[in-house]
């Protein structure tokens, strides 16, 4: 399980290190070739690194339900498929961030990877504190929670 938030800075090819904190998390999950799949999101200015195995899970489940020949979900299943990319780690560790990523989420020099659990989310560092501020989070939050008068943080 991803968990935490983790810096690295773009080198001038547009490759970045992979923490090596979610390497170890990964174990023997990763095979031993640490292949990715990267996605933008569907909902926010960001990529999503998949894990292989988290990867073919989540296609298992989005092409189970969808049935490619259905005219809308055969569009919903392009548009899936068409913004992804595959992606292995070279011997440092590190993967090239492909520039049609970098320009269409606007990221420059350094981004934020932050754990999600199964997979991972790659945000430019600068621009993730825009997204949600924390009294929207807290708000956010009590609404799920439903506001008990506790803390659950």
């Amino acid at each position: 399980m991803f968990t935490g938030t983790i810096q690295a800075k773009l080198d001038a090819k547009g490759r970045v290190f992979f923490p090596a904190s979610f390497r170890k998390q990964l174990g023997e999950d990763a095979g031993g070739d640490f292949d990715f799949v990267l996605k933008r999101d569907v909902y926010a200015p960001c990529m999503v690194v998949y894990p292989r195995r988290a990867w073919e899970e989540e296609w298992r489940h989005v092409s189970s339900s969808l049935n490619r020949w259905n005219p809308t979900h055969a569009t919903l299943l392009r548009q899936f498929m068409s913004d992804i990319e595959l992606v292995q780690l070279d011997g440092n560790g590190r993967f090239i961030v492909p520039k049609r990523f970098l320009n269409a989420l606007n990221i420059k020099k350094e981004v934020a990877f932050i754990g999600m659990g199964d997979r991972i989310e790659m945000w430019d560092a600068e621009q993730i504190g825009n997204f949600v501020a924390p009294a929207d989070y807290i708000h956010m939050m009590e609404n799920l929670l439903g506001n008990t008068g506790q803390s659950r943080m």
